[in-house]
């Protein structure tokens, strides 16, 4: 496999927005994305706010109709699952793909949507600790060590009575989150990767050092802390006629403006040798594995076929130290 990898995150909202909350299509993608050479295909997550088909369920469709690829949520909302029943799907989803599956798990959306805080009456202040808490108990039993598994918000007993993930030790997974102090020690003492939404290379390469300190610190191997970057793209020879088409994308999915979504997410609209060269500044800065949403409704095949062609090969040729 190649040191720098590149995913592809499906259309699963765009295609609920347009009407069609069939999976067949999706299915099709997917092994469509492995077959053009992709190192990973990914499924996003909300829990009512933005409608789409349940992440998880898709997640086990789609390890069956793929063979190589890694799959993987970005993100999941973790903490609005029950956790012993959470728990129980990773392991079955990591049974099912052969150890293929990551899961980068967030909190929730960048952008307040009142819809979702008047359905979950979870404080937002108290869900990393909770998706923390269980996160801990995850990785103690699965890497079979012993010890209490109750805590401040759960008692996960019943996890010991589950059966064991695929993969030694379970399957990654990677804390979606911005590298602000609090992200690079929850990072370190507990997550296996880190994805980040926002951020500049110099940003990345910044945080990314806190956190291998932390995680040096933590008695952990820094090396084996997996780092990734989400990526928002349209690609077109017209960095104009692109960013127009992140911008018709934004008032179709957020019902923003470009504008209003870049403080929160990193955006991309110009030709895919330019993308590329703009993705090995952050693989320099040290991301090895970059998940694109195309940032399209009406061109998502010529999209994809584009990255396909014009950065894929170009990402898996860069050279990192």
């Amino acid at each position: 496999m190649p040191e720098v990898k590149i995913g592809i995150a499906l259309p699963v909202r765009e295609l609920a927005i347009l009407g069609n909350n069939d999976a067949a299509p999706l299915m099709k993608m997917t092994q469509q994305v492995e077959e053009l050479g992709f190192d990973s295909v990914w499924v996003g997550d909300s829990f009512v706010a933005r409608h789409r088909l349940e992440p998880l369920t898709l997640l086990a469709a789609m390890a069956m109709v793929t063979d190589r690829v890694t799959i993987g949520a970005a993100a999941l909302t973790a903490v609005l699952r029950e956790p012993l029943t959470l728990a129980h799907t990773i392991v079955t989803l990591d049974q099912l793909s052969g150890g293929r599956l990551v899961l980068a798990i967030g909190t929730g959306n960048p952008l307040p949507v009142q819809a979702e805080y008047d359905a979950v009456t979870m404080s937002y202040r108290e869900r990393a600790g909770r998706v923390d808490e269980a996160v801990k108990a995850f990785k103690q039993v699965w890497h079979q060590r012993d010890g209490d598994l109750t805590g401040r918000y759960y008692d996960l007993s019943g996890l010991r009575l589950q059966s064991p993930p695929s993969q030694p030790g379970g399957p990654d997974l990677w804390l979606a989150s911005n590298g602000k102090p609090g992200a690079v020690i929850r990072t370190s003492t507990l997550y296996d990767g880190w994805m980040p939404i926002k951020i500049t290379p110099a940003e990345y390469r910044e945080s990314l050092r806190a956190i291998r300190e932390a995680t040096r610190a933590a008695g952990r191997d820094p090396d084996a802390i997996s780092t990734a970057l989400y990526v928002t793209v349209n690609m077109n020879q017209d960095a104009a006629e692109a960013e127009a088409g992140l911008n018709d994308y934004t008032h179709t999915y957020n019902e923003l403006p470009l504008t209003a979504m870049t403080p929160y997410q990193l955006y991309y609209g110009g030709a895919p040798e330019d993308f590329a060269a703009w993705l090995g500044e952050y693989a320099a800065a040290g991301a090895r594995h970059f998940v694109l949403r195309i940032g399209s409704f009406v061109e998502y095949e010529t999209q994809l076929h584009t990255i396909a062609e014009g950065v894929m090969p170009r990402v898996h040729e860069m050279t990192v130290d």
